[in-house]
């Protein structure tokens, strides 16, 4: 208990003064500081209160700045400085009551003058002075004594100087405060008394705990730095914990804001360890979280103050979000693996007894789940399910725990456990967790079967309890929580095997042998024992079928419903235990007969309405549950009958499916119908035919009323009883001889098709059209008319039913189906024709002949003959008068009798005797439409096609407005010649079949039925063509509608139909049919496919020979009709059609329309991958140009034809049509034709008086490939024929001519001066825009400039006049071309220097356009760039606005800033230019943005090359010290280039102005989020992390004198710190403010400073070790004279090392080894980190030596082979630290005195799945072979290369870069005359060798790796004096390793050549150390990547003794990449471009 105090906190009575006495007021400052002056205490007491009450600021006040106490404080603290007034008063008081106000005071000073920057200064001396020891230990002694108003005050003091100024002395005062004061806990209990919560304590009026706990928390809010957090979590962690104790008893806000400065100040800061966090918030400060779970009515009016809301939200937060709070990412139901440990497979039974929590990482969670009440409140229920979704592995261990009441008892905390237990269970399977961390790909092994049952089925006594909540005996409301837990458990169940299926799947298991397989198993087995058994849920089930009581009606039906749910989900998880059950799972189809879906007949007598009423929703599912049941078991009899009743299960289920108006129940029951249907004899030859019965049969949506009749008497009842009934019996009858009635099928097929000799075998027809139901059906409608036994309804109903199904039947049938589909219907109406059938009622027996009409008339539709049974129209106005009084009828209100009304129109239109005309059926829709809508589908399909009354009314309008859907079959078959002529008819017909989910099957119906149309219009021209093109169309919205798989079945289906290959193979064909026929061909199928080809195989061999006989017999007239299917024959048949056309003569029209289609299927075929390598000769094709007038098609294959004889891309052109995938095809031509062309061949193409794009690729061609085209083309363009040409056709010409006269030289001078300078003219006269057209125009005046050195003065003269009288803007580009070509061609300095003038004008107005950077303008600057960096000379007066504008507005641009420095190189700026241009830079405003931690490496790279640019143009003028003090600001002090670049230019300050720049770094801060008073707590801010970092890869190379003129390329790691930059600041901070303290020793170890002054002294630059050692000295004496209390062991390791390092003979610290150093550092590291575990390793080792071995690896033994419990820790530490410390032959000499690497090697050898064992150790051999001694003596002495080989012949996977680079790093670095005298070429043979293991096993199919495979093999390749032929296996496995990444490489359009418009890859150059060692370089352009690797392994090729075949390869790509990339993005490749031209001109 907290100690009472002596004065309870009271207020002071208000004294009365005496009438007339003086007030004392201060009304001045003077009285202030003569009362704070004063030795009389009475006055003192007297004033302070009112200066007290005068200075006081409210809580929620806002001080405005011309408040006036702001003037009193200011002239008081200006008289008084730091307050030194109230500071002696202070000391002169003894009284407690002062001091206090005195206090107060000062803390009300401090909060106003923290309120205003300008008052800061006014507060910072009174802070410091508050901070000496001397006020601290004052402060501290009020703390802990016993005068609250002193204690109060003292508090307000604290939090007034934390919070001053924003929180900028927070980390003084941390320093400062009394933490270590034993009174400080008491405070927390100091509590003001008061009856509410909220009463004594407010933001005014705050207690002593509230201001304490505010104290604490103002060094974890959101204003605190994070290092200032993260010192207090590290060392008072405490004191934040402990105000969770007693927190459920704190005010409202008090706990808001704790909790929110915990969220925003601690979770939210990501700088801040997560470690830290985690500690605070542990189990104990959860338990005080939770209580305030308990305060959940609101403590404020208003509802809004409730801390249980408050705190759940925080527990959400942090509880709920993996890899974030304290919920740690764990592996879901996997258990935690253990370092190093395997897996362990599952069935340890003794495993987790105690719950998982100890093999989990959210240990906190675990524990703290159980202490939730989740059954007494719903916050901490969903807390701990939100938990659980968030850490699934959490429900293993929970169950057993939290001890949940399971025991089945009516209470409410039972029902809550065990909903809650539901809910648990329901929560989702964590599939995430299955995959490979880090990968997409599933783990092979699954997780332990433990933890997935207790996720399904908790081992809690599970089985028992439900067993017994589901038994009778049990109250209604258990049952029910009983059986959906249970559900939600099966649910689970099911989810979890359906996963388990899946994963299965992707990865390929076997049944029996896969380990996914195997745990499915057992999880199904663990099942079965925990559920209760099967006839428990029978009896249950069965206990709630009977019907309901009326008072107990929802009751039952939620017990019904679940009852029904188990015995599903039985049958779907476990039907091996339903199997096992003696349940007739047909007794269910009972439940389907409830309410009015389907009334049995002792119901039926009931109203619909009482039905209706009686009808629950939760009725549909549970007979949803019950179709789902019986349609997955296999039990299920469905043609047996129902006990006590003569109805079968069949027929319930047919008569629910009519019925329903559910469309879940609807497509359940189609479901399970197709099944039991499709499995049975009855339809085993084609189960998709039970689609098409099950579409006949008719809806129970729409029926009549009772008590409907005829006209003539006869009763009318619903159709579907009838018809269900009638259907039922003939499917019992069939099922019983079902062979009896295929016989009679064929029976009936035999007698009608003896007569026919081209008839369909009978047994393919019985097979084909139907089931032998069809027969069956037959011959029960003539049993019972001919025994009257149906009655005239249901008579009528049936035939209703079977001309359906006859009409759907026909859709799948083929020509001979049809003929048998009208022998039964002929049957019937041939029975139907007596009359003595219904005698007594005719216009039945009319209604049924109509039928029949019906079903004749959709068989014989579109057939020519005349038309039967057609009604004649009488008596029409009889409808009429009928019409108009049934339109007078108003509509009934209820919606049975709307309904029945509507179908009594239906009836009328089947039974009258007249039929209606179209305006009657129109009127009949109006009118159904007002009763209801859905009768007018059945108005639809009693409409006959024979009377067309269809398309003449309006009903489909009307169909449409009621969103009716209409069938397309019967929508076709109302169609006539008319209508399918229509267009918007067709389409009305395709909208018919898309306008809903379609099926393939649905879509084939609908073709074979126009296929049929089309066979029956033989001769009706007109109408066939229309069908063709209504096939077109519905093949076109099936490819749109469904699968690419499901469309070429229906292309493969409808081909070989004998319809359409009968029809596709007519010779006697119209015209106008043929037409059709093509356009559909063409629009269905694509030539270019190779499914479709096979589809059409066919038809296209069978036209191949037809046109061979018509060729050779010369029957020219059909040629025609193969027109098609040319496009589809083989590549053989075409050029044997081809080779068979005369070409010694003219030939007609139709020859040459054929030979034009022939020619164009052969370049096709040729343009396609899978076109056979056989070409036309060329010289074939010139002798076809006769038999074409038009020749454009010819033209361009010949051109092609010729160019497949050059190169690729031979005239520096990328071809569009080269397909990206066709590179593995590509090949160097053989030249084969060209030999066989005549030399004056271009003279034929030259001499057209019309030239095509073709003709001109011909004559370019030409010039290429034959040497004498090119004087043939001279004199041609002297003759001046060129006139008549365009100018790009001449550009063409002209370039290539150009092109080839490199090796003509002669060629060009002998052009005439009137032509050249004419085509001169030409060329630049209407400049086009960006593509090949400009380019073509650029080369041509490049070459002529280059080639021409006669003219080029005038030449030269001529262009400079007209690029000057162009626009500036539209030539850049061009002009920048231009100089980039001609740069160095003598007698262009003049053109050059002008157009580059005009070009930097121009760039001044493009770039101050800032949103006009369009690609052409872009390639310009690039130019300019490029150009800027030679020796050209730039005019200062037109750089210098371009460099201002690109600084003023373009820093961000990184393409300008590279312009910008090039422009430097070449110009002489004034000093005046360049200081400005300085100051602009250093002064932007968004300079720190763009150099600050939030920017790109490339943005800073760029920024700073400028200013290092601008600095050393006039170092005197730019080395100013307002220039320096911004680059201090960002610098930050890595080794990354741009700030070691920034470093260089201090230095050269430094070196300039002879001035330190140590001032600027007194106050500045390696991290942006810390600041600094001092040099001392600039180094104390160091990052520990980079420092040690920079330890461990110390930047060997540095030296002191390094960037002195620059900065070189090196290593850039903007993760390490600058040794240089860290060895001055501690010799600065060791001179000027050396650490005094303990506390700041200790935090100056912590920064990693000293270890890595240690490493230091490894260094091999003399200046750096003397530097290191004279600090360390100084180092070594500060600590003798500190009292920390790490002080000797820190001595003790300083000792050591001071006794290693003896002095050298010129007195220089002499070098240690690396090792020595580095196991210095670990152990000082160690002893202030004594958490590391490597701490007590090194203390032990250096506590048992009396000195340190410094010619011995240290601890090596010891940690390589350990055998303690973190061998394998210490095994990859020590395997580390040899990496680390493998830096110098020195070192090498240490680890060869141990064979340290033949341990390492066998180590290496007997581990073969521990990567990072094995990663670590070619890490240490990557450094090794970086040294020459150590290299040399590992492959002479311990047969390194050897060992290597044998390493990569096992294998290495992942480790394909490592041993790329260390096999770089023997090639650099091994003395190869060594090896070659020791071993010959051997060395080089197994270096080969392993290459090509590598490259050949190589499981990493990446860019980045081939492009370090073409570096190490190149290098190989230019290694003197080796064997050369070794290198040929290599070279071959890597171009199979090129071809294979070629199909993710997307070749893309040409660049304009002279811009770096791709990214060459930036690999590290050797050798290659053990950092990075195996990064695989990352690549920003894949392509550029391909192209590097094509140059490099060309260049490898060509090296080779022999050439091989990869060279032809290699030269195609070359010649690729050149083509793309240009000729200055591959100038290797021009120059084999033009070797290649060079050589195939002289090869023809």
């Amino acid at each position: 208990m907290p100690r009472k105090t002596t004065e309870p906190p009271r207020k002071r009575a208000k004294v009365e003064r005496p009438a007339g006495q003086h007030t004392e007021v201060l009304p001045n400052i003077q009285d202030i500081g003569q009362v704070l002056r004063t030795q009389n205490p009475d006055i003192l007491a007297k004033a302070l209160p009112t200066l007290r009450s005068k200075l006081y600021p409210r809580p929620d006040e806002v001080i405005s700045p011309q408040d006036e106490r702001f003037q009193l404080l200011k002239s008081w603290l200006e008289e008084s400085p730091g307050a030194s007034d109230l500071f002696d008063a202070w000391d002169r008081t003894n009284q407690l009551s002062t001091i206090a106000l005195l206090v107060t005071i000062m803390s009300s000073t401090l909060t106003l003058l923290s309120s205003h920057l300008p008052y800061h200064q006014y507060g910072l001396p009174i802070i410091r002075t508050l901070l000496s020891t001397r006020w601290t230990r004052q402060l501290s002694a009020y703390l802990g004594g016993s005068h609250n108003d002193l204690i109060l005050a003292t508090l307000k003091l604290f939090n007034a100087i934390s919070a001053f100024g924003g929180g900028r002395e927070r980390k003084a005062v941390f320093e400062a405060f009394p933490w270590d004061n034993k009174t400080l806990p008491k405070l927390l209990h100091m509590r003001r008394r008061s009856k509410g919560t909220d009463a004594g304590v407010s933001p005014s009026k705050p207690d002593i705990r509230t201001l304490y706990v505010l104290f604490i928390l103002s060094f974890v809010d959101r204003d605190a730095p994070s290092s200032v957090k993260t010192a207090f979590l590290e060392q008072r962690r405490e004191f934040f914990v402990s105000i969770f104790k007693g927190f459920n008893q704190d005010p409202y806000l008090v706990v808001q804001r704790v909790l929110q400065a915990s969220w925003d100040g601690l979770w939210s800061d990501q700088k801040v360890k997560r470690t830290l966090k985690i500690g605070v918030f542990g189990e104990a400060t959860l338990s005080h979280l939770v209580k305030l779970y308990d305060r959940a009515v609101p403590e404020k009016e208003g509802g809004l103050h409730v801390p249980a809301d408050i705190v759940h939200h925080f527990l959400l937060a942090i509880c709920c979000r993996p890899g974030q709070g304290i919920c740690f990412k764990d592996r879901g139901w996997y258990v935690r693996e253990a370092e190093g440990s395997v897996p362990v497979d599952e069935e340890d039974t003794t495993e987790r007894k105690r719950g998982s929590s100890a093999k989990i990482h959210n240990k906190i969670l675990a524990n703290f789940l159980p202490t939730l009440k989740i059954n007494e409140d719903p916050r901490q229920q969903e807390l701990a399910l939100k938990i659980f979704a968030a850490s699934p592995e959490l429900v293993s261990g929970y169950w057993s725990a939290a001890a949940l009441t399971f025991e089945p008892r009516l209470s409410s905390k039972w029902i809550a456990n065990i909903s809650f237990t539901g809910q648990v269970i329901s929560q989702a399977v964590p599939t995430s967790s299955f995959l490979l961390p880090g990968t997409t790909e599933y783990n092979p092994m699954p997780p332990p079967l433990s933890m997935i049952i207790a996720n399904i089925l908790p081992s809690v006594g599970t089985k028992a309890y439900f067993t017994k909540g589901l038994q009778t005996g049990a109250a209604g409301l258990v049952q029910h929580c009983t059986a959906l837990t249970l559900a939600k458990c099966l649910r689970k169940l099911a989810e979890v095997i359906c996963t388990f299926k899946r994963i299965i799947a992707a990865l390929e298991e076997e049944e029996e042998g896969g380990q996914w397989s195997q745990r499915r198993k057992e999880v199904e087995k663990e099942s079965r024992r925990r559920v209760p058994e099967f006839q428990v849920i029978v009896a249950f089930s069965q206990q709630h079928l009977n019907s309901p009581n009326a008072q107990n009606i929802s009751k039952h039906t939620l017990l019904s419903e679940v009852s029904q749910r188990l015995p599903w989900l039985y049958q779907e998880c476990l039907p091996d235990v339903v199997a096992e059950g003696r349940f007739e799972v047909g007794k269910l189809v009972l439940t389907l007969a409830e309410g009015w879906l389907m009334p049995l007949p002792e119901d039926g007598k009931n109203k619909r309405e009482d039905q209706l009423q009686l009808f629950s929703p939760l009725q549909k599912v549970k007979q949803l549950h019950v179709l789902r049941l019986l349609n997955t078991s296999d039990q299920f009899t469905w043609s047996g009958k129902i006990a006590s009743s003569s109805r079968t299960y069949f027929q319930v289920l047919l008569k629910t499916f009519c019925t329903t108006n559910v469309r879940a129940l609807h497509t359940t029951l189609h479901v399970l119908l197709q099944q039991v249907l499709a499995t049975s004899v009855l339809f085993q030859e084609d189960p998709g035919e039970v689609e098409l019965w099950l579409a006949s049969l008719p809806s129970g949506i729409v029926c009549r009323g009772p008590g409907t009749e005829t006209p003539d008497g006869a009763p009318l009842t619903d159709e579907v009883d009838g018809v269900v009934t009638f259907l039922d019996e003939c499917t019992q009858r069939c099922l019983k001889t079902p062979y009896r009635y295929m016989e009679a099928m064929a029976d009936l097929f035999q007698s009608n098709d003896a007569c026919s000799p081209d008839a369909v075998p009978v047994d393919a027809q019985v097979e084909t059209v139907a089931s032998p139901l069809l027969m069956t059906v037959l011959e029960q409608i003539l049993a019972k008319i001919n025994g009257r036994l149906m009655s005239p309804s249901d008579a009528l109903s049936v035939f209703t039913f079977v001309r359906q199904l006859v009409f759907k039947l026909a859709s799948k049938q083929e020509e001979a189906g049809y003929h048998a589909l009208q022998v039964i219907t002929g049957k019937l109406e041939a029975r139907m024709a007596s009359d003595d059938v219904f005698e007594n009622h005719p216009s039945i027996r009319g209604a049924i002949r109509r039928e029949l009409s019906i079903a004749t008339a959709c068989l014989r539709h579109l057939e020519t003959g005349p038309r039967s049974n057609v009604r004649e129209r009488k008596d029409a106005d009889a409808v009429g008068v009928f019409l108009d009084r049934v339109e007078q009828v108003p509509v009934p209100e209820n919606e049975t009798a709307r309904m029945t009304s509507a179908y009594e129109l239906v009836d009328w239109v089947r039974l009258v005797d007249v039929p209606p005309a179209p305006m009657d059926i129109s009127r009949l829709a109006s009118v159904i439409r007002r009763f209801h809508n859905p009768t007018l589908k059945a108005l639809l399909e009693v409409l006959s096609p024979l009377e067309g009354q269809l398309w003449e009314s309006n009903i489909l309008e009307v169909l449409e407005e009621a969103h009716v859907e209409v069938d397309f079959d019967w929508l076709f078959v109302h169609c006539s010649d008319m209508q399918f002529g229509d267009k918007q008819c067709r389409a009305k017909l395709f909208y018919a079949l898309f306008s809903r989910q379609v099926t393939s099957f649905d879509v084939e119906r609908a073709m074979r039925l126009v296929l049929h149309g089309i066979v029956n219009s033989d001769g009706r021209t007109g109408t066939t063509k229309d069908l063709l093109l209504l096939l077109s169309e519905l093949f076109s919205g099936a490819a749109a509608s469904l699968e690419n798989r499901d469309v070429l079945n229906l292309k493969a289906t409808i081909a070989v139909s004998p319809a359409f290959l009968g029809f596709c193979l007519s010779v006697d064909i119209a015209t106008e049919v043929h037409d059709a026929l093509q356009k559909f061909i063409q629009a269905t199928f694509n030539p270019t496919s190779l499914d479709d080809k096979k589809v059409l195989a066919p038809i296209a061999a069978q036209w191949a020979g037809s046109v061979k006989e018509m060729l050779s017999s010369e029957q020219h007239d059909k040629l025609r009709l193969a027109k098609p299917w040319i496009r589809f024959m083989e590549s053989s048949e075409l050029y044997a059609v081809l080779n068979l056309i005369d070409n010694s003569q003219q030939q007609g029209s139709v020859v040459s329309g054929f030979l034009e289609e022939l020619l164009s299927a052969v370049d096709q075929l040729q343009g396609s991958n899978d076109g056979l390598p056989v070409e036309v000769p060329v010289a074939r094709l010139l002798d076809l140009q006769k038999q074409l007038p038009e020749p454009p098609l010819l033209e361009g294959m010949i051109a092609r034809s010729l160019a497949s004889q050059l190169p690729v891309a031979y005239d520096g052109i990328l071809p569009t049509s080269l397909p990206s995938e066709g590179l593995a095809l590509l090949r160097l031509p053989r030249h084969d034709h060209l030999t066989s062309l005549p030399p004056d061949l271009i003279s034929q193409f030259l001499e057209r008086e019309t030239w095509t794009g073709s003709t001109v690729q011909i004559v370019a061609v030409l010039l290429y490939a034959q040497a004498s085209s090119s004087p043939i083309a001279v004199h041609w363009l002297n003759s001046k024929k060129y006139q008549r040409l365009s100018i790009d056709h001449l550009s063409i010409v002209f370039a290539a001519l150009l092109d080839c006269s490199v090796s003509d030289a002669d060629q060009v001078t002998q052009l005439g001066n009137d032509v050249l300078f004419g085509l001169l003219e030409q060329l630049l006269s209407e400049w086009p825009g960006l593509g090949e057209r400009r380019l073509r125009r650029l080369q041509c005046i490049c070459y002529v400039l280059q080639q021409d050195a006669q003219r080029r003065p005038r030449l030269s003269t001529l262009l400079q006049k007209k690029v000057l009288s162009l626009p500036l803007e539209s030539f850049a580009f061009e002009a920048m071309y231009i100089v980039r070509r001609v740069l160095a061609v003598p007698g262009c300095e003049s053109m050059v220097a002008s157009f580059v003038d005009r070009v930097l004008q121009w760039a001044v107005r493009h770039i101050s356009n800032s949103g006009d950077r369009d690609d052409d303008a872009r390639n310009a600057l690039e130019l300019l760039t490029n150009v800027s960096r030679s020796k050209l000379k730039l005019k200062a007066h037109l750089v210098e606005p371009l460099l201002t504008i690109i600084v003023k507005s373009h820093l961000h641009d990184l393409a300008a800033l590279g312009l910008a420095v090039s422009l430097l190189r070449n110009t002489e700026l004034k000093p005046v230019v360049v200081n400005r241009l300085l100051q602009n830079i250093l002064q932007h405003e968004n300079f720190f943005n763009f150099l600050g931690k939030d920017s790109t490496p490339s943005q800073r790279n760029g920024i700073t090359r400028l200013l290092d640019g601008l600095f050393r143009l006039h170092p005197t003028n730019t080395c100013h010290p307002s220039h320096i003090e911004p680059l201090v600001q960002v610098y930050g002090g890595t080794m990354s280039t741009s700030d070691r670049r920034l470093l260089s230019i201090m230095r050269l300050f430094e070196a300039e102005k002879r001035t330190s720049i140590s001032p600027f770094f007194s106050k500045w801060s390696p991290s942006p989020d810390a600041s600094s008073t001092n040099i001392l707590e600039v180094v104390q801010n160091f990052d520990p992390v980079k420092m040690l970092r920079t330890c461990l890869f110390f930047p060997g190379w540095r030296r002191f004198a390094d960037d002195a003129k620059g900065v070189k390329e090196s290593p850039n790691d903007d993760h390490m710190y600058d040794p240089l930059l860290v060895i001055a600041l501690s010799a600065q901070m060791l001179v000027e403010s050396p650490p005094t303290a303990a506390l700041a020793w200790v935090k100056l170890f912590r920064t990693n400073v000293v270890s890595l002054l240690i490493r230091c002294l490894s260094s091999k630059d003399v200046n750096i070790r003397e530097a290191a050692s004279c600090q360390l000295s100084m180092i070594f004496d500060g600590i003798q004279k500190s009292n920390m209390q790490e002080k000797s062991q820190a001595l003790y390791v300083l000792q050591l090392l001071k006794n290693v390092m003896n002095p050298t003979a010129d007195n220089v610290p002499r070098r240690l080894p690396t090792y020595s150093t580095l196991i210095l550092l670990h152990a000082l590291r160690g002893i202030f980190y004594p958490s590391n575990f490597i701490y007590p390793r090194t203390a032990r080792f250096l506590l048992q030596r009396p000195e340190l071995d410094v010619t011995d690896v240290p601890m090596l033994f010891n940690m390589l082979y350990s055998n303690s419990d973190d061998w394998k820790k210490e095994r990859g530490w020590m395997i580390r630290m040899l990496a680390d410390g493998m830096t110098s032959t020195e070192d090498w000499r240490v680890l060869k005195r141990r064979h340290t690497w033949d341990l390492l090697a066998s180590l290496f050898q007997s581990t073969k799945k521990d990567r990072a064992l094995r990663a670590g150790i070619l890490e240490v051999l990557a450094n090794l072979t970086c040294n020459a001694q150590a290299c040399n003596s590992l492959i002479l002495k311990s047969s390194l290369l050897s060992w290597i080989e044998i390493q990569l012949i096992y294998g290495h996977h992942g480790e394909t870069m490592a041993w790329l680079r260390i096999l770089e790093n023997i090639a650099v670095i091994a003395d190869t005359s060594k090896l070659q005298r020791a071993m010959g070429m051997e060395w080089f043979a197994v270096i080969c060798r392993s290459l090509s293991h590598i490259v050949q096993m190589s499981g990493d199919l990446d860019a980045g790796t081939l492009c370090q495979i073409a570096a190490v093999v190149l290098r190989l390749g230019l290694m003197e004096g080796t064997a050369k032929h070794h290198l040929e296996p290599v070279l071959r496995h890597a171009v199979a390793y090129l071809q294979t990444l070629e199909s993710r490489t997307q070749l893309r359009a040409p660049v304009q050549p002279g811009t770096a418009s791709f990214s060459p890859p930036e690999l590290v150059s050797p050798p290659h150390g053990a950092q990075g060692l195996h990064i695989t370089p990352t690549l920003t352009d894949t392509f550029g990547a391909w192209g590097a690797v094509v140059e490099t392994l060309w260049r490898v090729s060509m090296v080779l003794d022999d050439r091989v075949p990869e060279w032809d390869t290699l030269t195609s790509r070359l010649l690729i990449w050149r083509g793309s990339a240009g000729d200055d993005g591959s100038q290797l490749g021009e120059w084999v471009r033009k070797e290649s031209v060079r050589a195939t001109r002289a090869y023809s």
